[in-house]
């Protein structure tokens, strides 16, 4: 059976992938929490579920809120089957990731459970400790089931400790909680506890009436699977009242109850241990000659079970019973184990009942053991005074600690407060420091951008004074030709005109030096031509040279390739000194953008005229370019619309993230 569980457990565990849906994953889980959970299996069975739901968990959840109820299920499963070190683990796992995560409700949930292990292996100082710390979370969050639950741990640690009043009020308190919240199940623990603290005050009757009740509370439980072992419990309190007042035949019958419960001995040994060691002892109450057989019995399961506080129990019985059928030898070995095992246990109660066993069994030693037993009677004593003074402490110190951490907290957020504060105003000193000296640097860039705007007005208008006085020149050379080379020309034209008149040999002479004047005329027209044409070219130069000597700069300075291509018609040539001044600024300042935002490995310009007189100017990057509507406009394309708007242009500016930027201007020149 126990191979086919494994082997099923595998064969899940292996279905599931990391991107199944938690649904299914959830539907799987539970599963193994229900097989985990069943009675009806073996513990050896419960816990290979419980161990592959651990394991599942692992693979399949991350850090959430789902993982961590699905660790308390485990921790409540690995509980249920005393795997205390397991519970640990699973436990400690939870505390870190939710104290990460800062949950303080499942920190709260998980010292709790702490609280819970710490209990379970008798170390009650430090499970007062996390009930403590536990239950004052939960007060802070309002959560008054988990608070009513930390208050009855609490109780469980004050009765252990005998102080059954303490005990008592705190469980008066859960109880009320719990009657508030309508919980049946934490009434029925509140119920149970109060029948034991009343036992211990002596208060046998009142006991008896709560343990009853607590066996009716179990009735209107929904948990199947928990009813069996809680009624056996309840059965095993109240039988354990009649043997306290001596009704041990009441108490017999309590006990033959329990023990008829179905699966128990499985399901819980120690319980069941503790129902036929009971048994027994009653029936030897009644009849000293009975109950060996149940004695050696439970003896024997406890000792499967490595239960420490059960063989000593059992074997104090066994003890009492061979004393009574004056079997000293074996009622000795029997009282030296539990002693042996109680000492080791550090079971005080349960060692003075061997000690005063032995002041009977070896009387010539009772002495020593007398005074052994009244030491240690006194020492128990001191040592509960100071246990209950140890946990008052804790809680008063709890408080102490918490109400520090509040005030360091508080300190730590004045800290906090006044570094933000002092931060923000340096960061607002340096803000306005920066600002200034960018105000400062943009305003020296505009007036070094007008300095050279000035400088090249200054270029154009000594540029229009140059172009005046040649033509002056060029008017006064018109002149000459027409005064001088046609005035000649008409002479030399009525001169040859003679020739068609007559044809004598002086004539012709006459009419050859004529030609070879004509032939003189030509070369100063030619002359004249050359000049002239000269002076218009270098005229019309002046604007390409500027455009040129810029392109230039750019491409041997700056790292992106770069490619021209300019055509300097005479639309172009002819324009205004404005326009060229203009359109020069506003390739400077694309350039200028290009070089120090664009981070581009390549540059097109494009400037020409149409045949309808427009200048179309078209410059493109392959930088990293900007979104056009998010980013705000700086001062250089603020100034290239500026220029463009002052010579009656339009400039259109398309741009986007990683695909460069495209400037295009268009400018009527007629």
């Amino acid at each position: 059976m126990k191979q086919i569980i494994i082997i099923f457990s595998i064969f899940l565990l292996l279905g599931c992938k990391p991107e199944e849906d938690k649904s299914v994953s959830q539907e799987k889980l539970d599963l193994y929490f229900d097989k985990g959970a069943d009675v009806n299996l073996s513990n050896i069975e419960r816990l290979s579920f419980v161990d592959s739901a651990a394991v599942f968990i692992e693979n399949i959840y991350g850090n959430d809120s789902l993982k961590t109820d699905n660790y308390f299920k485990i921790a409540n499963r690995y509980f249920s089957l005393l795997e205390y070190e397991k519970y640990k683990t699973i436990t400690d796992k939870v505390l870190k990731f939710t104290q990460s995560n800062r949950d303080s409700l499942n920190i709260a949930k998980a010292e709790y459970y702490l609280g819970d292990y710490y209990f379970s292996l008798s170390k009650q100082d430090s499970a007062y400790y996390y009930y403590v710390t536990s239950g004052k979370k939960y007060r802070n969050l309002n959560d008054r089931h988990n608070l009513a639950s930390t208050i009855l741990h609490k109780a469980y640690i004050l009765h252990y400790e005998k102080d059954f009043v303490g005990s008592e009020s705190e469980t008066v308190k859960a109880l009320n909680l719990a009657i508030e919240l309508k919980d049946d199940y934490l009434i029925y623990e509140c119920y149970t506890h109060l029948g034991s603290s009343l036992s211990g005050l002596g208060d046998y009757e009142k006991a008896l009436e709560y343990h009853q009740k607590s066996l009716l509370q179990i009735k209107k439980l929904e948990n199947e699977n928990y009813k069996p072992i809680l009624q056996a419990q309840t059965l095993n309190n109240i039988g354990f009242v009649y043997q306290s007042i001596n009704k041990h035949e009441e108490a017999t019958q309590i006990f033959i109850e329990g023990l008829k419960i179905k699966n128990l001995e499985s399901i819980q040994p120690i319980l069941y241990a503790s129902l036929l060691d009971n048994y027994s002892f009653s029936r030897f109450k009644i009849n000293p000659k009975e109950g060996l057989e149940d004695f050696k019995k439970a003896l024997k399961v406890n000792e499967k079970i490595d239960h420490a506080y059960g063989k000593v129990n059992s074997r104090l019985h066994l003890t009492e019973y061979y004393l009574a059928q004056k079997d000293t030898l074996l009622a000795i070995e029997n009282n030296k184990e539990a002693y042996n095992l109680a000492k080791e246990s550090k079971y005080n109660k349960e060692l003075l009942s061997t000690l005063e066993f032995f002041t009977k069994l070896i009387p010539n030693e009772g002495l020593s053991y007398a005074q052994e037993y009244i030491k240690l009677n006194d020492e128990l004593q001191k040592q509960e005074r100071a246990t209950r003074n140890k946990l008052a402490r804790i809680e008063f110190e709890t408080d102490e600690i918490i109400s520090e951490k509040e005030k360091i907290s508080g300190q730590q957020k004045v800290i906090l407060s006044t570094s933000l504060l002092v931060f923000c105003f340096g960061l607002l000193f340096y803000i306005i420091l920066y600002q200034r000296g960018k105000h400062k640097g943009l305003a020296f860039k505009q007036r070094q951008q007008e300095s050279n705007e000035e400088i090249y007005r200054l270029m154009l208008s000594n540029q229009d004074d140059i172009n005046e006085v040649r033509n002056k020149v060029k008017r006064n050379i018109s002149l000459d030709l027409h005064d001088n080379i046609l005035n000649r020309l008409a002479s030399t034209r009525l001169n040859l005109f003679a020739i068609s008149r007559k044809q004598d040999e002086e004539t012709i002479k006459t009419a050859i030096q004529h030609i070879d004047a004509i032939r003189v005329i030509e070369q100063e027209i030619r002359a004249f031509s050359h000049e002239l044409y000269n002076d218009s070219t270098m005229n019309k130069s002046n604007f390409k040279n500027i455009i040129e000597e810029l392109l230039k700069s750019q491409s041997d300075t700056y790292d992106p390739v770069c490619r021209f291509s300019v055509n300097f018609s005479d639309a172009i040539n002819n324009m205004s000194p404005e326009i060229k001044m203009n359109v020069y600024r506003i390739i400077q300042e694309a350039f200028n953008n290009i070089n120090k935002y664009a981070n581009a490995t390549k540059i097109d310009l494009k400037l020409d005229a149409d045949s309808e007189g427009v200048l179309h100017l078209d410059i493109y990057d392959n930088g990293v370019g900007f979104n056009v509507k998010k980013i705000r406009e700086g001062i250089g394309l603020k100034n290239m619309k500026s220029r463009a708007e002052t010579i009656k242009g339009e400039l259109i500016v398309e741009s986007e993230k990683s695909k460069g930027t495209r400037i295009n201007l268009k400018v009527k020149l007629n």
